[in-house]
């Protein structure tokens, strides 16, 4: 009789966790998507499109948070989101309707954890989604110190994955470029990102000081070297991160060691900003060229508002001659804010998208 109720009591426990389970994998999402010329039906057929895969989005997410070390865990993010209807087992709308010009779409989905477990191997989950970006050193100086810190960064930062420009293109710039005075700089760091297709610009710096003091009749020189750096947004000329470190010893040995642990530290604040931006909401740069006056702009910035899905806000940074820069937030990615500003027509004209990076779109008006 003992028996029977302990093997009851454990059928019972199995039974509640797969439900409990089964519960979990259940989540809402909500999808948006705007009504172009009238289509309500394809604006509904892709906010439920949108509403999946946000779905999905959100059940990595959540499978995410209890790994300690995110750059330890692997995931073909973008992949699983370009299939995302091939991990949702069945879903229900919950509830529709039409918001001005977008449709939004609410979704109970069951999502196969199980095929997303098999999915999440071969490529960071931050890195994929950032689409691998590529990075470039600037040193300040062209000493034997500073070749040897770059190189040691450079080689930490290829182990995690990142891209590293050409070192070449870097020569090139450091003989032309007042690289003192870069960091301040936030048009040229701009334009040296777009030049030479680097998405983050590290500026680094190493400073070596050598200390003389004696012990006895003997002569004793000490070393203390100094690596700092910052970490720039090339889209942007935004300031990611900057730390420095400090270590005594031999040069080239201590120089490589403290570049290297500086460049560990960076890669962390690096991942958290991003992980930041892809779980909440991040700022697109959005050049836009062909104005005919202020009046416009502010009209596209209403459109931008009410017809690109997930604008949250708009500052204005400048405007000259016909040219602006905004700032947007958004709950998104560049590549669907591209999309949606495409599709806005402004006065009759239309919009084209003539360059896009993972934090910037440049767009013009065609007259």
């Amino acid at each position: 009789m003992k028996k029977s109720i302990i093997i009851t009591a454990a059928a019972l426990s199995i039974l509640i966790f797969l439900v409990s389970t089964h519960a979990q994998d259940k989540l809402r999402a909500v999808g948006m998507a705007t009504i172009h010329k009238g289509a309500v039906d394809i604006a509904r057929d892709r906010a439920i499109d949108n509403a999946q895969r946000n779905a999905v989005e959100e059940k990595v997410g959540v499978m995410i948070t209890s790994v300690s070390e995110i750059e330890n865990y692997q995931v073909k993010l973008d992949q699983i989101l370009s299939e995302s209807k091939g991990f949702i087992n069945s879903y229900k709308v919950v509830s529709e309707e039409r918001e001005g010009n977008n449709y939004k779409v609410t979704i109970e989905a069951d999502i196969g954890v199980g095929k997303l477990r098999d999915r999440m191997s071969a490529v960071d989950l931050i890195m994929l989604r950032k689409s691998k970006p590529r990075l470039m050193f600037i040193f300040s100086d062209r000493a034997q110190k500073d070749a040897i810190a770059e190189s040691s960064m450079a080689r930490y930062f290829i182990a995690q994955g990142f891209k590293i420009i050409d070192a070449e293109s870097a020569k090139i710039i450091k003989g032309s470029e007042d690289l003192r005075n870069l960091t301040g700089d936030r048009k040229g760091i701009k334009k040296i990102a777009k030049s030479y297709g680097a998405e983050i610009i590290i500026v680094g710096n190493v400073e070596v000081v050598t200390k003389l003091f004696k012990m006895g009749d003997v002569e004793i020189s000490a070393n203390e070297i100094t690596v700092s750096a910052k970490v720039i947004n090339g889209d942007t000329g935004e300031v990611i991160a900057t730390d420095s470190k400090v270590r005594k010893g031999e040069v080239k040995v201590t120089t490589e060691e403290t570049a290297r642990e500086l460049a560990k530290g960076m890669k962390e604040e690096i991942l958290e900003r991003w992980s930041s931006e892809l779980t909440n909401v991040a700022t697109v740069t959005v050049e836009v060229s062909g104005l005919k006056s202020y009046r416009e702009l502010s009209r596209f910035k209403e459109h931008l508002s009410t017809e690109a899905k997930g604008v949250k806000q708009i500052h204005q940074r400048s405007y000259r001659n016909g040219e602006a820069e905004l700032d947007v937030e958004i709950r998104g990615n560049t590549q669907s804010l591209a999309d949606d500003i495409a599709a806005i027509t402004l006065s009759g004209k239309k919009i084209k998208i003539t360059d896009i990076t993972q934090n910037k779109i440049e767009a013009t008006i065609v007259r």
